[in-house]
């Protein structure tokens, strides 16, 4: 019984779902509709056509080409499927106990991506509607949302923040090492309103996304649908990791400092007027308007970092579509396949660049930021080494936090130039067609893969490689040894 009302249950969705969205055969010329109740059915017919899903919209007749009947009948049977599981496992408002299809991965990126944004949410940055859907047919992006004011209203607090800080720094004296609060404020600004219009852009960036994905083989086993995901949790999980524990030792060191220079009486004031000491530079001291200040450092120190965790889970992302092209390549190493075979992978690996092009313009300006932020803290960091450390608080802090920038400037230089590491790996497999089996598109395909540079930018101005990055080492090593021409050993603890 139990079974049956399932069945039966799934049945009266579908006919609704149907209904809905108006499907209809595209047959000869006369254009006759075929009906919903025999489509269920399966009752038998002289001609069978092909089905087209049209949202809301009745087209004219025409005859289907192969690949728009294949897309059509694809997402008929998506369609089906995700109603399905709907039926067997509706979806519950609150908290509920787990079931074994929250466990099961689909091997999409949306899918992989969703816990990243929820913590980004949390620190006020890409409000966007749906982010643990299904699917991207559930994203979406509103101006007139709770998500999206609370996000301008926090780059709103920023900027007035980058005002006291400039009229901090402009008061007094000017230096490369006296604007790092500036800088960092400001590259805050920018990577706040950055994913504002990121934001936008997402939901119809993501179903580009899942379009191509429809196109790429098939996963083998589901070790491969799980590896996508597996990978951008445990990046994720150990840049925020690293980046909490960086800002838990900053906050020691502080407190250390409090207490070694006391600018008032208690040390939780003395405290908060160092942290935030761009507020109080200008307003009397108050409890809350200190820990506002100190709520706001944390969000911006989160934003700070979580430029770098979205780019690479951008960059495994896209990786990850060149693997599976790869992986299909390498079954059929040294065999003879017909011309159809490498025409299909010729168009997937060119669905996949032109997907790198449409997300290369939506986060090449963050990227920048990103580049440009960790190239001017890791001089001023390196810097700031010569000078002799107070205490062992400050010691441990300081040498911490440089090798985490360092770490996190690297990984981002590596993660982002795998792109174009995997877009050209299928030549290796391309040199070892045999000669029986080597056809016009397999000319074609090595033409497009040795002459086009497949990688990411920064706005156009510097491609994204595994050589940018003794490039980026040799831009520090040049500004550090100008910066040490001026340098002069400072008390890192002075209390004027």
């Amino acid at each position: 019984m139990h079974k049956s009302y399932l069945n039966y249950t799934l049945l009266k969705q579908i006919v609704r779902y149907l209904k809905a969205k108006q499907i209809t055969e595209l047959e000869n010329d006369d254009g006759r509709k075929y009906s919903v109740k025999r489509f269920l059915t399966g009752q038998p017919q002289q001609r069978r056509k092909r089905l087209q899903i049209i949202n809301g919209i009745l087209p004219a007749p025409r005859k289907l080409s192969k690949r728009q009947t294949t897309i059509a009948v694809d997402e008929k049977q998506e369609l089906t499927k995700e109603l399905y599981e709907q039926s067997i496992h509706p979806k519950v408002r609150g908290i509920r106990r787990g079931t074994r299809a929250d466990f099961i991965h689909n091997g999409s990126f949306h899918e992989a991506v969703g816990p990243l944004l929820v913590i980004a949410q949390c620190f006020c940055l890409m409000p966007v509607r749906g982010i643990l859907a299904a699917s991207p047919k559930g994203l979406s992006f509103r101006w007139k949302s709770f998500r999206t004011w609370y996000c301008i209203l926090y780059t709103l607090v920023t900027i007035a923040d980058t005002g006291l800080t400039i009229n901090m720094v402009v008061k007094g004296v000017l230096d490369v090492r006296n604007i790092e609060p500036l800088i960092f404020h400001a590259n805050i600004l920018l990577a706040s309103i950055g994913f504002l219009r990121l934001a936008a852009k997402w939901p119809q960036l993501m179903r580009k996304w899942q379009r191509v994905e429809r196109h790429m083989p098939p996963f083998q086993s589901w070790r491969e649908r799980e590896a996508l995901a597996v990978r951008v949790h445990k990046v994720t999980f150990v840049l925020i990791t690293l980046s909490l524990t960086e800002h838990l030792l900053s906050t020691i060191s502080a407190i250390h400092f409090a207490n070694y220079c006391p600018s008032r009486v208690d040390p939780i004031e003395s405290y908060f007027m160092t942290v935030v000491s761009q507020i109080f530079f200008v307003f009397d001291y108050s409890t809350w308007l200190a820990w506002f200040g100190k709520i706001l450092n944390v969000l911006m120190t989160f934003g700070w970092s979580y430029m770098d965790v979205f780019l690479m889970i951008i960059a495994i992302g896209l990786s990850s579509l060149f693997e599976q092209v790869q992986r299909s390549l390498e079954r059929v190493k040294g065999q003879v396949m017909p011309e159809s075979f490498w025409t299909r992978k010729r168009l997937q690996y060119r669905l996949i660049c032109d997907l790198i092009e449409q997300v290369d313009s939506a986060v090449s300006a963050i990227t920048v930021l990103s580049f440009a932020n960790n190239l001017y803290f890791v001089c001023i960091q390196l810097l700031k080494s010569m000078n002799t450390m107070p205490s062992v608080a400050h010691f441990v802090y300081f040498y911490a936090s440089l090798c985490f920038l360092l770490a996190r400037t690297l990984a981002v230089s590596l993660y982002l130039s795998e792109v174009n590491d995997r877009s050209r790996e299928p030549l290796k497999i391309i040199k070892k067609v045999p000669k029986e089996g080597f056809h016009p598109e397999v000319d074609r395909l090595a033409h497009e893969i040795g002459m086009d540079t497949v990688a990411l930018t920064g706005l156009k101005f510097f491609n994204i490689t595994r050589g940018l990055v003794l490039t980026v080492a040799g831009t520090i090593v040049t500004y550090e040894l100008v910066l040490i021409q001026f340098h002069e050993d400072q008390n890192l603890w002075n209390c004027n």
